[in-house]
């Protein structure tokens, strides 16, 4: 009688742990109910907020050459556009049109608009994506220069099936151009701006060429690869969260080496004497430091840089075997490089932008002094005196010594 006690309680006992185990799945959804969000997009409109969700078609990522989309699958990505009075009433209005549920966990990139940057700002912008749990903090920003985050995402372009996708590697290919290695991310903007005492910057991105149907897929059967693209192009900077300026190309490096974001970067330098034609170096493994100091009641920030440069270019007839050639090259990386990091200052005292944190750096040395400051950071920060000393040593001329253009 014991024993059959003992196992109608056990029966009853993995009948009751079923239970947890089915429970768990009750709340599922499935893969197919699903659109997967690869980018958003923002742009403004007459005082509304337009949102874009550039979203994946499971039918069109397989297959297909290159970029275009496999036939008889649509394309690879479709993007939706909701217009609505805040960025989260756009959301909620695009439950209306949109045919599955939104999952934003893959987005790799936003786009925001010049217009929306300067009219708008971001912090509507971050405070949704802050408040989603399913956004991720390490999405690559991006502003459209002179244009809108629509056109960008309706751009198919040759090789890569998703301009979102694109938009990500073209950042990492562009790291010996720009200077920024791995992109600004979310996770960048909102620290700089909430918690360090600095104003924001987020990378551009530019139409190179806009011809007629520049989303239409039929770029993609054309041999011409540049006919309809877009490339990195400088830095947005942001007074606190709207947009105020451009920092251009050779600005950007600039930025990119007080900050510490840089690990190599291409310079095109030293003038051929008396001739046309110009050398050009790689810099490599570029090292930064700013400090600031406080005398006789005034601030001055000293920024050292050191680094090594490789020859990677020579279009005129120079001796690379000369030491005083050698010597006089080097002395022109240096010089174009304080040039980039003096032009990138002067921008940012000019706009009263701190996109450095210097701040912070003042903070960090000594708080009661930067109390003193605090309050009126912007005015103090554009009257800062500031000082560059940059040594770059040429490492090597490459398997190279005798050019071309000195062989008769």
């Amino acid at each position: 009688m014991g024993k059959k006690i003992m196992r109608r309680w056990k029966l009853i006992a993995v009948i009751f742990s079923f239970t947890f185990v089915l429970s768990g799945c009750a709340g599922r959804i499935e893969l197919n109910e699903l659109l997967i969000v690869s980018s958003i997009g923002v742009d403004y409109k007459k005082d509304k907020t337009i949102v874009h969700f550039q979203v994946v078609n499971p039918g069109g990522t397989a297959g297909g050459q290159g970029g275009a989309p496999s036939g008889g699958s649509g394309g690879s990505v479709y993007t939706y556009t909701v217009e609505g009075e805040t960025l989260y009433d756009a959301v909620e209005k695009g439950r209306n049109i949109l045919p599955r549920k939104l999952l934003f966990s893959h987005i790799t990139s936003v786009v925001i608009g010049e217009k929306y940057a300067r009219r708008k700002g971001i912090a509507p912008l971050f405070d949704f994506m802050e408040r989603n749990h399913e956004v991720r903090d390490n999405i690559i920003m991006f502003v459209a220069k002179n244009s809108t985050a629509k056109d960008i995402l309706s751009m198919y372009t040759p090789i890569f099936k998703n301009p979102g996708e694109s938009l990500r590697n073209r950042v990492m290919l562009a790291s010996s151009s720009t200077g920024i290695s791995e992109g600004i991310k979310e996770k960048d903007v909102v620290r700089w701006r909430y918690g360090e005492f600095r104003d924001p910057v987020i990378q551009g991105v530019e139409i190179v060429k806009i011809s007629d149907g520049q989303g239409d897929t039929a770029n993609l059967e054309n041999i011409n690869a540049n006919d309809k693209t877009y490339r990195i192009s400088g830095l947005a900077v942001f007074k606190k969260d709207k947009m105020v300026a451009w920092l251009n190309n050779d600005q950007t490096r600039g930025w990119s080496i007080i900050n510490q974001k840089v690990k190599d970067i291409f310079i095109l330098s030293h003038k051929c004497d008396s001739q046309k034609g110009n050398v050009g170096f790689m810099v490599k493994d570029v090292d930064s430091k700013t400090k600031v100091h406080i005398e006789n009641g005034k601030l001055k920030y000293v920024v050292n840089v050191n680094g090594k440069a490789i020859l990677q270019e020579v279009t005129c007839a120079v001796d690379v075997g000369d030491p005083n050639t050698l010597l006089q090259m080097e002395k022109g990386v240096n010089q174009a490089l304080a040039r980039h990091i003096k032009s990138t200052v002067e921008k940012a005292q000019d706009k009263k932008t701190d996109v450095f944190g210097f701040g912070k750096l003042l903070y960090n040395k000594d708080p009661k002094v930067w109390k003193i400051y605090k309050e009126k950071w912007d005015e103090e920060f554009s009257n800062v005196e500031f000082e560059t000393n940059v040594s770059i040593k040429l490492e090597s001329v490459g398997a190279r010594v005798e050019t071309i253009h000195e062989q008769k």
